[in-house]
Order: C-alpha cells, then sequence, then structure tokens
C-alpha cells in the first residue's frame, strides 16, 4: 500500500491525480473525473512538466488537508513565523 493515498500521471495534456495503488494497465478515473488507461511505459521527463490538472489538485489538496492554492491573502499569514505588516502594526 502507498504511504499516500494519491499520485500524478501525466495523462492527454495534464498532471493528473489517480489513486496511488493502480498498476499499469489497469483502468481508472483521476480526481477530476476523467477515465484512463494506466500507461505501462514511465512518463518521459517532458509529460512531468505538463501542468497540472487543476481539478485534480483542488481535489487532491481537499483530501490531504491542504489549503487551496493560489492561497487568498492572509490565510498562509504567521505560519512561517512572520506577520503582515498589519497583524506588525496591531502590535
Amino acid at each position: 500500500m502507498a504511504l499516500r493515498p494519491f499520485r500524478w500521471l501525466p495523462h492527454d495534456g495534464r498532471r493528473h491525480a489517480v489513486n496511488a495503488d493502480l498498476v499499469a494497465l489497469e483502468q481508472a478515473a483521476t480526481l477530476c473525473g476523467v477515465e484512463l488507461v494506466v500507461p505501462a511505459a514511465r512518463p518521459t521527463k517532458l509529460e512531468w512538466c505538463w501542468p497540472t490538472c487543476s481539478d485534480c489538485d483542488a481535489a487532491w489538496r481537499a483530501a490531504e488537508g491542504i489549503l487551496p492554492f493560489p492561497r487568498q491573502e492572509g490565510a498562509a499569514s504567521g505560519s512561517r513565523g512572520v506577520r503582515s505588516k498589519t497583524a506588525q502594526h496591531q502590535v
């Protein structure tokens, strides 16, 4: 069993999230609902540079409890010990 529930797979010009336990030639659906067959060949370096499917990214982040991207202004402020200028003036 995989450490994480999903992995990324280049398909049709985008990198999509799929179930991590899928094997080659298995039919499945991406997190955004695209049907595919897991290829037997490893993706190329160029395919790994394809843009990430935004719907898969949003579904993956929701499932993993990760904030959406791009983050809203101030959503992550203070998370790295850095306060916004507004917060600094309120101290």
